[in-house]
């Protein structure tokens, strides 16, 4: 059944022959449910089938939509993985999805009061549509570090969430990868409840042929003192598309806090489209965040570097391309899910 929705509306309007208030889309939502293999398994962990949480915190909100989230959690049972301890052996747990046909992912990060948690989740397949909804909550004094690394055939439509929660003194440490597919559309939604409460993000990118990359990156500071640095870096080549929503949303009552978004953009073609939508929301006076988009090709003095060390423009190009990638997945807890990135990207 195709179903003609709105993806990643940004969370307040905007003009809109800007056309950045959201993605419209046209899929068929016969999905099936797909938790995906655990190939690693640290202690700590328990896994239960299920879509609620035994909490304190608030429900998260999502980044894609109230109805596109409904349609991927709908369709699936949901898994719960419940962090009990801190893993001493630093494993992560390793989750891998390969998406065969339609599918639909709901998975439920659940960390106890003062542990500290790595999850890694890969995405593979060569299915119509991947749909993805991942919820986080950290507990008071909860670590949380999630990796997810989306290397799909280029024939995938993905649909990717990641809503996040945190308490007091909470951090919550996100890594996105989009390499594959061919229309994506992924985004974060993270409420800073808690006191000094923490959400970074480091997202990385490669539009290449005729893909088509949509972004909606939401950060609400309720608490005090609570703090959010948002990084996003990639490329875009040839016949691409790529938009980026980025918003640091500051209410009322969460003095002390700060926050920082950066997203910059290597354009290698003329024929791409890039829109960036960097945004800041204030409705408290004791707070300081900055932000900034910039898009632009390789520089001068870059190009004249990389010259006088016998490397051409395309040479150049490639390497800042991979570096940005490279950057991003050095910082992921394993070995072997990094050099799928690199051959992947090889």
């Amino acid at each position: 059944m195709s179903n003609t929705i709105n993806l990643n509306p940004i969370p307040y309007l905007t003009w809109t022959w800007l056309k950045l208030n959201s993605d419209k889309v046209t899929y068929d939502f016969s999905i099936n449910q797909n938790d995906g293999e655990v190939t690693q398994l640290p202690d700590g962990v328990e896994i239960t089938e299920g879509k609620l949480v035994k909490t304190e915190l608030p429900e998260p909100e999502f980044s894609i939509g109230k109805e596109a989230a409904s349609l991927i959690c709908d369709a699936s049972k949901g898994k719960i993985y419940t962090f009990t301890k801190t893993n001493e052996d630093s494993k992560p747990l390793i989750i891998r999805v390969n998406a065969e046909s339609n599918s639909a992912t709901y998975n439920i990060i659940h960390a106890k009061a003062g542990t500290t948690c790595r999850v890694i989740m890969v995405y593979k397949g060569q299915a119509a549509l991947c749909g993805v909804v991942t919820k986080i909550y950290a507990e008071e004094g909860a670590e949380v570090q999630l990796a997810k690394v989306q290397l799909c055939d280029k024939s995938v439509n993905q649909i990717d969430d990641t809503a996040v929660v945190c308490g007091d003194r909470a951090k919550v440490s996100f890594i996105q990868i989009e390499l594959g597919g061919s229309h994506i559309d992924a985004g974060f939604h993270a409420t800073l409840e808690g006191y000094e409460s923490k959400f970074v993000s480091d997202t990385a990118y490669i539009c290449q042929g005729t893909q088509y990359l949509d972004m909606n990156q939401v950060v609400v500071h309720t608490g005090k003192k609570t703090d959010c640095n948002m990084k996003t870096d990639g490329t875009v080549k040839d016949d691409t598309s790529k938009t980026y929503r980025g918003t640091i949303d500051m209410r009322k009552g969460c003095s002390g806090s700060t926050g920082n978004e950066m997203e910059t953009t290597l354009l290698l073609s003329p024929q791409a489209v890039v829109k960036a939508a960097p945004i800041i929301l204030c409705g408290e006076d004791d707070i300081s965040a900055e932000h900034g988009s910039t898009i632009g090709k390789l520089s001068p003095e870059m190009l004249f570097y990389m010259n006088t060390r016998r490397i051409d423009q395309a040479t150049a190009e490639e390497l800042l391309t991979q570096a940005k990638i490279s950057a991003a997945a050095a910082n992921i807890p394993d070995q072997a899910v990094q050099n799928e990135i690199l051959d992947f990207l090889n």
